[in-house]
């Protein structure tokens, strides 16, 4: 039996990264009500981050179709 591989270890500067696409969209959300565009932009942006969010910590633990 084969041993499965280690993933890296959980720290700090990792949930950071996983924080940052979720920040982003929040601040193109507060630009886009500051500019007077549109608020959807923004809504959307928060969207797109929370699911790249999820897709890197996908990629951490090694979950997908690849897997």
């Amino acid at each position: 039996m084969t041993e499965p591989a280690a993933r890296p270890p959980l720290t700090k500067l990792t949930l950071l990264l996983w924080a940052l696409p979720v920040l982003a969209g929040v601040l193109v959300l507060i630009l886009s009500l500051a500019l007077h565009w549109e608020p959807w932009f923004g809504y959307a942006s928060i969207i797109a981050g929370g699911l790249m969010t999820v897709m890197l910590i996908g990629n951490h633990y090694n979950v997908g179709p690849d897997a």
